[in-house]
């Protein structure tokens, strides 16, 4: 309990207190203020400032340039319900150009102003009755085969499994359906690899791969039709599982930016055909052990010209079967 001498003390530094406090409001407020006060607030905001830029300045010399991919990706970023492609987004945004009509929520929130209209006005996901359909049925029967702690101890699905995905064409939910694939939309694989994942994350990301960093897209999108007749259906029906060949030993995700992973515009010293002439180290590639079919990001270099307008030089994807 507190002597009388102490409350007295106390009471004193209170009322101290109260009484500084309301001289530095007096001090802040404009309206109150008198010249030589406000000068000093300006004073001080201007010393604020001068030191924020100065903070800026040294930052900005500090951290790294913003890269070739994260200019494309802020330019043109579309926003998606999966973690789809944050590498198959870069690759293909920078073979094709996205205008304002087209460019993604996730650039506006980077300029500092997003709008929520804007993002209800432009993205209404819905799904098609054969899309709900097989998310009620054949993902069930799915999530049925699998026993996520029986996966993690095997290191493998079970052989039923495995057939299952492959009949009921998991791996080619992006490819149309004139190639063999489901032709599904991407909320509706994202519903898949949602539902997938409360089973087992093993069999999300196995499914996630080939309906996103997977080259079907792409072929579908800028493969000769000798490529699509080739790969597609294979890729649809799971012959050929594939995988996306992009982080090396001293370079990640960022696809204009690897390191050590490069190829050279050449020509068969015997056919003349035009080729080239690949060299590479990969390493953290999900699902290489059982691909088929690599997709290999690689950086182009045509020193001799031989690509003759054709084709440009930078990042470049070659499949390897």
């Amino acid at each position: 309990m507190l002597s009388s001498t102490t409350r007295r003390t106390s009471t004193t530094l209170l009322r101290g207190s109260s009484s500084t406090l309301a001289s530095k409001s007096d001090i802040l407020s404009p309206l109150n203020a008198s010249p030589h006060q406000l000068d000093q607030r300006r004073t001080l905001l201007g010393l604020v400032h001068a030191i924020d830029k100065r903070v800026y300045r040294w930052a900005r010399g500090v951290l790294p340039p913003i890269s070739k991919t994260e200019n494309i990706a802020l330019g043109c970023g579309t926003i998606v319900v999966l973690t789809e492609l944050f590498v198959r987004s870069f690759i293909a945004y920078s073979l094709t150009k996205c205008d304002d009509d087209t460019a993604g929520f996730d650039r506006d929130i980077f300029s500092g102003s997003p709008s929520l209209q804007h993002l209800i006005d432009t993205y209404q996901p819905s799904l098609t009755t054969e899309e709900q359909s097989y998310i009620n049925n054949q993902v069930t029967t799915l999530c049925t085969l699998l026993n996520d702690h029986d996966v993690v101890t095997s290191k493998d699905f079970s052989k039923e499994a495995w057939d299952y995905m492959r009949d009921e064409k998991f791996f080619g939910m992006k490819i149309p359906k004139e190639w063999g694939g489901l032709g599904f939309s991407t909320e509706a694989v994202s519903q898949v690899l949602a539902k997938l994942a409360t089973q087992c994350f093993d069999a999300n990301a196995t499914v996630a791969v080939p309906n996103s960093l997977g080259p079907g897209e792409l072929l579908v999108r800028y493969g000769t039709d000798e490529q699509k007749e080739y790969f597609l259906p294979r890729l649809a029906n799971g012959t050929l599982i594939p995988c996306f060949g992009l982080t090396g030993p001293h370079s990640g995700s960022d696809a204009t930016s690897l390191i050590g992973s490069d190829c050279v515009v050449s020509k068969h010293p015997v056919t003349g055909e035009l080729g080239v002439v690949a060299s590479f180290k990969k390493r953290y590639i999900t699902l290489a052990p059982v691909a088929g079919v690599v997709g290999l990001g690689l950086n182009l270099s045509d020193p001799e010209g031989l690509l003759g307008g054709s084709g440009d030089e930078g990042f470049t994807v070659a499949l390897l079967e």
